[in-house]
């Protein structure tokens, strides 16, 4: 497998467990505003998944210790907030997810093994796919790149020449190995 292969296929599969990240943001979404909805037609009040009466107190424990005690109303109240809360996080979860998936699903494109040859990415494909510059001519190992509208990446220039008058390291009274700190105690790098 050459180097386009490899670049194709690892574009692709981000490209894909992107699309389903956003899916699955929206179905959780969805499902927090059935729980959210569930939480809001039941009429019994519960206090840690048990059903109260008029009289009881709920208490809330932590390490072992009572953080919190609410009367009947006040749990009614807070079973309540719950739903709701669950309700608009899971509204605010389907329209993000939602918005997400159509963005990732129309702005990119999985990219072909020819366009990635092409110096092509999943954002950039869809500009090149419809002005005519995806490559007229499938890409072939040892023949160079393809004719595209697409400039070909330029070589870097060279490294300047190092400076004689600079030391390495910059600073000769710097102890070696990451010692020296200006206004601490010096430990040694690991």
């Amino acid at each position: 497998m050459n180097a386009h292969a490899r670049y194709t296929r690892y574009v692709n599969a981000r490209l894909i467990k992107e699309r389903l990240q956003a899916v699955g943001v929206a179905i959780v979404g969805v499902a927090m505003i059935v729980l959210g909805i569930v939480a809001l037609n039941d009429d019994d009040v519960t206090c840690g998944g048990q059903v109260m009466e008029q009289g009881e107190v709920c208490e809330e424990t932590r390490g072992g210790t009572t953080t919190d005690e609410r009367g009947y109303e006040a749990q009614s109240e807070e079973n309540t907030l719950t739903g709701w809360l669950l309700t608009g996080g899971g509204a605010a979860m389907v329209g993000g997810g939602g918005f997400w998936a159509v963005a990732a699903f129309t702005r990119k494109k999985r990219i072909t093994m020819d366009e990635a040859a092409a110096g092509l990415n999943p954002a950039t494909v869809v500009a090149a796919r419809r002005s005519g510059g995806a490559p007229a001519e499938p890409w072939q190992p040892g023949h160079g790149r393809p004719s595209s509208s697409i400039p070909a990446p330029q070589a870097a220039p060279p490294h300047p020449p190092p400076h004689s008058q600079q030391p390495y390291p910059p600073h000769a009274q710097q102890p070696p190995n990451g010692t020296h700190q200006r206004d601490g105690p010096q430990y040694p790098l690991r």
